[in-house]
């Protein structure tokens, strides 16, 4: 470990959840926020940025994103000095959903254990680059999956906070079995996944962040719809969560938000995009959703929806 990570405790504001819940724009206006600064899913940071050189959210390659190449000299002398072939392959063989007991059971050591620590002195270094280079106090980390959370527990030197980011089931559901083009990556389709599979994962993914409450970590509960009606006020709420001043937010008072460029090293396509964005729900399920898919998405996903405060009709 670099003496970069034996210094001050660097803050993560995390947003955990499942996939399609608006985690890119929310961490976006997060991260414009004085103070912080937002890197998108950095759990893709080997796969997606140094191995792949795919955009930057600023629109230029990882390569020659200059933000990203001073986090790799802060870090480790340059990217170069890193096995990212190495820290991928840790990263698929710690980080999938199926290993969240073997990240919490108790007294868990032998090779998984070691890897998991090996990846998580790394990624402290990372971290350690990003706040240097950004000088912010907070750094907004959108990577959803528990795993990642569950990782950051162990990072040495984090002050980890934790934001579950809850979208409607139905509204999510739809949004990952269309067929999406990605400007940030040369028209490629997004994944698409079952009804069946997705709505499984939503609760799966939305009570194993909410376990997070059980313990000593900060927690809090957004909820998207809430943050689309009442951006102000969501906002200033999970940035006082963060510690940070609520000034200076970039919302326009109008419905829409001033979005500048930043460097998310992975997330969905609104990455990229800068300027005025409104801030409406996508409801276009309400239409395009069969009856019948709209019901057994409902009753699959019921005590879910109680949870969290969507009607179940």
């Amino acid at each position: 470990m670099t003496p970069l990570a034996a210094e001050r405790p660097i803050r993560i504001l995390f947003l955990g959840g499942h996939g399609r819940s608006g985690s890119t724009l929310v961490s976006r206006a997060l991260g414009a926020a004085e103070g912080a600064s937002c890197v998108g899913e950095l759990r893709y940071l080997w796969t997606q940025g140094v191995t792949k050189n795919q955009l930057c959210g600023c629109r230029r390659r990882f390569a020659t994103c200059e933000f990203w190449q001073e986090v790799g000299r802060a870090a480790f002398d340059g990217w170069q000095n890193v096995d990212a072939a190495e820290m991928a392959g840790l990263h698929h063989s710690v980080m999938r959903i199926r290993h969240v007991p073997r990240h919490v059971l108790p007294g868990a050591d032998g090779p998984f254990a070691r890897r998991v620590q090996r990846y998580a002195d790394t990624m402290a270094t990372v971290y350690r680059g990003i706040s240097e280079v950004s000088g912010s106090s907070v750094i907004v980390d959108s990577s959803k999956f528990p795993t990642s959370a569950l990782l950051l527990r162990r990072v040495p030197g984090i002050d980890l906070r934790i934001v579950q980011l809850v979208r409607g089931p139905h509204g999510v559901v739809h949004s990952w079995s269309r067929k999406v083009r990605r400007a940030d990556k040369g028209g490629r389709l997004m994944a698409t996944h079952s009804p069946a599979q997705t709505a499984a994962e939503w609760l799966a993914f939305n009570a194993a962040i909410e376990s997070f409450r059980l313990t000593s970590t900060p927690w809090t509960l957004m909820r998207y719809e809430d943050f689309v009606a009442r951006p102000h006020r969501e906002l200033a709420r999970v940035l006082e969560f963060a510690g940070l001043p609520s000034a200076g937010t970039p919302f326009l008072g109008d419905g829409t938000i001033d979005l500048p460029a930043d460097h998310s090293v992975a997330g969905n396509p609104m990455r990229i995009r800068t300027g005025v964005v409104p801030l409406k729900a996508d409801e276009e399920w309400r239409t395009a959703m069969r009856p019948g898919r709209r019901r057994i998405v409902t009753a699959f996903t019921a005590p879910g929806m109680l949870r969290y405060g969507y009607p179940l009709r």
